[in-house]
């Protein structure tokens, strides 16, 4: 019998089986939650809030376009000298108002300050979604590990509840109290990891909301907490985010613009000239042309007056507003910074003095209580010290991720 008769048959089922699977790799692999990354990827391509701020931003820049164009010229048709004998004279023209003194070069400067502004603001949404999806982010990847942790600690009680019935059965009211005991705790340990799954489906739907997702759409797993810097000073973070804060920025761009239009009020008191030219056709007669000059006579001083002060206060006001921010965000820098280390601190205690000797005491009573020579109530409390330390380390590391996302928020972009 040939040999190809064996191999067809499996060379036709690894085909299937490559053709179920890759549909199932590739939908695992564009599902976002395992990495911050991912995540903050798919924000980026379907916030409703950051398509807003670029769209804000793209009509900013396209006013750029017309500002300190021509004004449409004025074509005029005329009909002069009309009676029972017909026209007289026919007149077609043309006219143009010009803007002079630099006006056109001014309002173009506004526009460009204001399209500078609203990009500036669309950066500074962008940075503030993501520092909020960083935390919400921490927040889902706390609540995955804390559930583990209930599932661990069930598990546990569980085993424990499994050696006293084998050990004890039902023989006397003393054993059957121990049993009654550890059923009591393996019950209170299956409803916290109830509730932990609740609350890791809450953060998963918190962060689907965020991105722009249904609240419903699958997340994967997270890998764990981002990475971050172990060593940053303060007056670094601080010059950063003087440079690269896009609210700084933007009413710095905001400061330009009235600066512009304050110049250009002042320029109100000049004025501007309209040019025109006509030819004239004269039925009965030789045909000529004409040509115009006018202008505006500014005698509404008092409306200019006023336009050349409110023009001022707006200046004032932008700059004043630039001084707060810049102002604001120096001492925000530093409330984050302090409050940072002041986390980081909390968790080397907790990393350093208080897990290693909690983990070495469920060891202890773990041997011992499987020896018989420790009590359940003994176990059991160490369980949950445990527990309750491991619970407050993850509860510290978001609060460290929330406010290294603050960090970052306010320098602008990662540090």
């Amino acid at each position: 019998m040939s040999p190809l008769r064996f191999v067809g048959p499996f060379v036709l089922l690894a085909a299937t089986a490559m053709l179920w699977s890759a549909p199932l790799w590739a939908i695992e692999r564009n599902i976002p939650g395992s990495t911050i990354e991912s995540v903050i990827a798919c924000a980026r391509q379907l916030s409703p809030e950051l398509a807003a701020a670029a769209l804000d931003a793209d009509a900013a820049g396209h006013k750029v376009g017309s500002a300190g164009a021509l004004a449409d010229p004025t074509v005029t048709l005329e009909a002069w000298d009309v009676n029972s004998r017909g026209v007289g004279q026919r007149r077609f023209g043309v006219e143009q108002e010009f803007r002079l003194w630099g006006k056109r070069d001014l309002e173009r400067g506004v526009a460009i300050a204001d399209a500078e502004a609203a990009r500036h603001q669309s950066r500074a949404a962008d940075t503030d979604l993501i520092a909020r999806v960083k935390t919400v982010y921490a927040q889902y990847g706390a609540a995955h590990q804390a559930t583990e942790l209930s599932t661990g600690l069930k598990r546990r009680v569980d085993e424990i509840l499994a050696i006293l019935r084998m050990r004890y059965g039902g023989v006397t009211s003393v054993d059957q109290q121990e049993v009654i005991k550890a059923e009591i705790e393996a019950a209170t340990a299956e409803a916290d990891v109830v509730r932990r799954q609740g609350e890791e489906k809450s953060a998963a739907a918190r962060l689907n909301a965020l991105i722009g997702r249904e609240s419903q759409a699958p997340l994967a797993q997270p890998r764990g907490f981002r990475p971050l810097k172990t060593k940053l000073k303060l007056a670094a973070v601080q010059t950063l985010a003087r440079a690269a804060n896009p609210m700084l920025a933007a009413t710095d761009a905001q400061v330009s613009a009235a600066t512009s239009a304050k110049e250009l009020t002042d320029l109100n008191y000049y004025p501007d000239l309209t040019l025109g030219a006509r030819y004239v056709n004269r039925p009965r007669g030789e045909d000529s042309g004409e040509f115009l000059l006018g202008f505006k006579v500014p005698l509404q001083y008092e409306a200019k007056d006023a336009e050349q002060r409110a023009a001022g206060s707006r200046l004032g006001a932008a700059q004043a507003r630039s001084d707060a921010i810049r102002i604001r965000l120096d001492g925000e820098v530093a409330e984050a910074w302090f409050r940072l280390e002041a986390v980081r601190k909390a968790i080397r205690i907790l990393e350093q003095r208080q897990l290693p000797p909690a983990r070495l005491s469920v060891e202890s009573a773990r041997s011992g209580f499987q020896a018989g020579a420790t009590e359940l109530s003994s176990v059991l409390e160490v369980e949950r010290r445990l527990r309750t330390i491991e619970l407050e380390l993850l509860k510290l590391k978001v609060e460290e991720q929330a406010e290294y996302a603050e960090l970052e928020r306010l320098a602008g972009g990662k540090l």
